[in-house]
Formats: structure tokens, C-alpha cells, sequence
């Protein structure tokens, strides 16, 4: 039985079940001698029931209907596409398939082959399993779509971690996937897989971790004791505030006295490739000086014209001070940069220490008036292995946002003498990047080219992050990230007690 919706492929997977009792039938021949002899396969009869059609649409039951007696297994490879890669017809599909579900729309398109399996297998003999992306066991959709499986008396049977994978499908797959197995609950072994490893477990979670069915959910304020993330500032401009270099010589050779409202303009991509921008960035006290200036008048000029012509009622409101960003979260002090888009395949993302004569963009996530011992947190491999699964994917490429992957980071209260310790081990590793200073941060993070002494500061850094926790050493990735989990879902009923007690006290005290 099947459900396929290219007319080209439901002909060949016809064909296919043909030449698959062609091939058996001559094993069995073989096997018999010459007690027997199999049915010919000439002339061609009807093979399986293959129909054509949209498996998203189409109600399973009535393609294969289970019975009391019968045992189904449901399997397959289906397609994993992101909404914004999605064309009207699957975006349609998504909206039929959770049509009683909000934030359907942040979900991969392969989400509507566990809903609908997770319905068809229900109460009933069967099971599923499908190849997918692992981003269905990442970030945000993990809090989406997976209570929908498991509050209908299911859990996951088995499942292979992520791995890379390539397929002879139209459009080569080529991305991490998963391989995951549904089951309604019993009392049976269940089976992690990893590479050439197996291992039997109590429980498989949602991030294909054995540990409990814990959901990781963004929040505005960190779980642990650490200082605040923000999102870097927000032009709102259409580029009229912003300047490459060129733009930047060209104002300064005309207007030298505007240097005092132009400063270093630091987003992801700059700050990993090591390109310079810069923006013009005006405070309360200097603005009338700013507009003296008529390459600075030009620009504000059209940012205005910009904003009126938004549709948003916000924006036109900031027309009317065109010389401020949109979003100005700039402070004065050093602070922590951390990339909002980085590459997968790097072991550590770049973490970057800037003053303040640097703005960051938007594109970036910044901790302002940051300790020395918090980069070496957010840069060791502890939270390199929860931003892995937390944090939501552009194609492949981690998205790192303060309120899903530093708000919801497990990490210990420490002492004064534990944070002078790690200082010393940050201050290590931005002396080996030092030594290099021709070197973008893609090029010192890329793990084939990776300076060795910078490696190996970053494993002391991680040994010392992990003493924090424990006193023992963690194997792997694995061992790291079910600790991790273990502590969250501890400290998650913490500050959901005290979140309680405190919303008690209150009423009491009205009374």
C-alpha cells in the first residue's frame, strides 16, 4: 500500500514491487531445486495498492484500512521543506493537515506526515518511521509538534541520531537527518541508534536524547544566573544610515567633523569575515549639530521618506526622528557579540569581545557590560552542544537567539574564585587568536584550518566549564547534552515553584 503523487513515480514504484517478486521468485526457485516451480510473473497482474495522489490530503484509511487482527507498519522518505521554501499547493497542505493548530507555519512540511501517521496508528496495531531533517527535533518545532505525538499515547520506538545523508531523489537531499520510529506505548525495549551504535534505553525524548520528555521553550529572562541577552540594534533605514567603507571616506574627506557621528558598524557577517561597515549613530545631545552636515541631512532625509511609506503605524511613527535607528540598543562599556547565523560544521561558534565604538546590527545577540568569565560560557563546547539543539536552522546553519538557546542554558551558580579562574582560560584564547591577526574568524573557526594552540585553548576552557557542573569528565556530545537536559527540566521546576510562591505572596498581600 502506498500513496505517491507523481504520476512518474507511482508507474515506477508499480514496477518496482514487479521486479521485487520477479527476484524473489527466482530465490525461491533456487531454493527449491527442482521441487517446484513459482507462478509466472507473465502476464502482469495488479501489484500492491500504489495510488496516485496527495498523501497529505488523502485519508489513509481508506487506502488501508487496519483491522483488529492486522499489523501495519508505516515507512518512508517523505519531503522536508521549510515554509519559506514551500510553494502555494504545500503551504495549502500544512494549513489543511493543522488546521486546529496555531504556529503550524514554523514547522518543516514533513511535520504533516507525523500528524497524520500519528492519527492513522492510533490505539491501533500498528507503527511508523520515517526519514526526515533533524530539524523537527531542534529548536522551536520541537514544542510545536512533537506534544501533539506523544499526548496521544505515543512514544518514539527508536531512533538514529543525526547524520548526513544523500538520496537519489529529485534534488539531492543532501542535508542531516534523522530516522525516527512512532509507536503507541507498551513496556518494550527501546533503541537509540548512533553510527555503530546502539544502545537500549528507558526513554527516547523529542531531541532523540535519553532522557525524559522535557520541551525546551523560549524565554524572555535566563533560566540560570546570568545577565541579560539582547538583540543588537535595528537600522529601519533602507540603508541610508549605514556605510561601507568608501561611503564612509567619501563623507569624511568632504565633512572631517561628522567622524564623531560614524562608528563601527559590527554584524555577523562582518564580524566572522572580517569586512568593515559603519553607521551613522546620532544621541539626544548632538542631533542638531548632525544635521548641519548634508551628507548626514541627505541621508536622514530619506530615511524619513522610507519610513512614511511603510504600511506599519510604528514605522511611520519613527519618521519623525529619521537621524535615530528604528532599534538603538547600543550602550556604552565592552560587550559580548554573538553571531546570530553561524556554519554547523564549525566546533565552536566565534564568540566575539567588542568596546563601544562598535554598534551591533540585529543580526547579532550582545551581553552588555559582560564579565570575561560569561564569554568563556557562551564559548564553551557545553553551550556549543545545547545551542546544537536548541537553536532553530537557515538551511543548515545554526540561528542562535538569546530567548531559546542562552535563556534556557543550565548553568550553575559559581563562585568568585571559580569566575578569576576562567577569566584566565578566556584571556588564553583571545591571546592565541592574537597571534594571528591576518586571520578572519572564519578562517581561525574553520575545523580544518583551526590554529592548534587556539583548539587547544578552547579545551581547557571547556575542561574548566565542565568542573562547574561536575568534578567527573563527560565521554561525548551525548553524555554532555543529557546532563544538560537533566539540569534544565531541574531548574525549570525551580523557577516554576518559585514563580508560583511568588504569584501567591501577591494575592496575599491584596488581601
Amino acid at each position: 500500500y502506498g500513496i505517491e503523487i507523481d504520476d512518474f513515480a507511482h508507474e515506477m514504484a508499480i514496477l518496482s514491487l514487479w521486479l521485487a517478486e520477479h527476484q524473489m521468485n527466482k530465490v525461491f526457485e533456487e531454493r527449491l531445486f527442482d521441487y517446484g516451480k513459482s507462478k509466472p510473473i507473465l502476464p502482469l497482474k495488479e501489484a500492491g495498492q500504489i495510488q496516485q495522489g496527495n498523501a497529505t490530503r488523502r485519508d489513509w484509511n481508506e487506502v488501508c484500512s487496519i483491522s483488529n487482527k492486522d499489523e501495519v507498519f508505516v515507512i518512508g522518505n517523505p519531503p522536508y521543506l521549510g515554509y519559506s521554501r514551500q510553494d502555494e499547493d504545500q503551504k495549502e497542505d500544512m494549513k489543511i493537515v493543522f488546521s486546529r493548530i496555531n504556529n503550524y507555519k514554523k514547522l518543516d512540511y514533513i511535520a504533516c506526515w507525523f500528524y497524520k501517521a500519528t492519527e492513522y496508528i492510533e490505539n491501533k496495531n500498528a507503527k511508523y518511521a520515517f526519514v526526515t531533517t533533524n530539524s523537527i527535533t531542534q529548536g522551536e518545532q520541537v514544542a510545536l509538534l512533537w506534544p501533539l505525538i506523544l499526548n496521544k499515547g505515543q512514544e518514539i520506538d527508536f531512533a538514529h541520531q543525526s547524520f548526513k545523508w544523500t538520496n537519489n531523489a529529485k534534488g539531492n537531499a543532501g542535508v542531516a537527518v534523522v530516522i525516527i520510529g512512532i509507536r503507541n506505548i507498551d513496556s518494550s525495549d527501546k533503541f537509540l541508534y548512533n553510527q555503530n551504535l546502539k544502545q537500549s534505553v528507558k526513554n527516547i525524548s523529542p531531541y532523540l536524547t535519553n532522557t525524559s520528555n522535557v520541551y525546551v521553550s523560549p524565554r524572555t529572562n535566563p533560566l540560570s544566573n546570568l545577565p541579560s541577552m539582547i538583540k543588537g540594534s535595528s537600522p529601519g533605514d533602507n540603508g541610508n544610515l549605514l556605510l561601507e567603507q568608501d561611503e564612509k571616506n567619501e563623507i569624511l574627506s568632504k565633512h572631517p567633523e561628522a567622524q564623531k557621528f560614524i562608528k563601527k558598524y559590527i554584524g555577523a557577517s562582518e564580524f566572522i569575515k572580517g569586512t568593515s561597515r559603519y553607521c551613522i549613530h546620532i544621541t539626544d545631545k548632538n542631533v542638531k549639530e548632525a544635521y548641519k552636515i548634508k551628507a548626514l541631512d541627505e541621508r536622514f532625509e530619506k530615511v524619513e521618506i522610507f519610513r512614511l511609506n511603510s504600511k506599519k503605524g510604528a514605522t511611520q511613527k519613527k519618521a519623525e526622528t529619521p537621524h535615530f535607528f528604528d532599534e538603538d540598543k547600543h550602550q556604552k562599556g565592552e560587550f559580548i557579540l554573538v553571531p546570530q547565523t553561524s556554519s554547523e560544521l564549525r566546533k565552536y561558534i566565534p564568540i566575539g569581545y567588542f568596546d563601544d565604538s562598535y554598534v551591533p546590527s540585529n543580526g547579532t545577540r550582545v551581553i552588555y557590560k559582560a564579565e570575561p568569565w560569561l564569554f568563556g560560557v557562551v564559548s564553551s563546547r557545553m553551550h556549543m552542544v545545547w545551542t546544537h539543539s536548541t537553536s532553530g536552522r537557515l538551511e543548515t546553519r545554526i540561528q542562535y537567539t538569546n530567548t531559546l538557546c542562552y535563556n534556557t542554558f543550565p548553568f550553575p551558580d559559581i563562585t568568585t574564585k571559580q569566575k578569576e579562574n576562567l577569566n584566565l582560560y578566556v584571556f588564553a584564547i583571545l591571546d592565541e587568536r592574537a597571534k594571528h591577526p591576518s586571520k578572519t574568524m572564519a578562517q581561525l573557526y574553520n575545523p580544518t584550518t583551526m590554529p592548534k594552540g587556539l583548539l587547544q585553548a578552547h579545551q581547557e576552557l571547556d575542561t574548566a566549564i565542565e568542573q562547574c557542573y561536575r568534578l567527573q569528565p563527560f565521554k561525548n556530545d551525548t553524555e554532555r547534552l543529557e546532563y544538560l537536559f537533566k539540569q534544565y527540566e531541574e531548574m525549570l521546576k525551580k523557577d516554576t515553584l518559585f514563580a508560583k510562591q511568588k504569584k501567591t505572596r501577591k494575592k496575599t498581600v491584596k488581601k
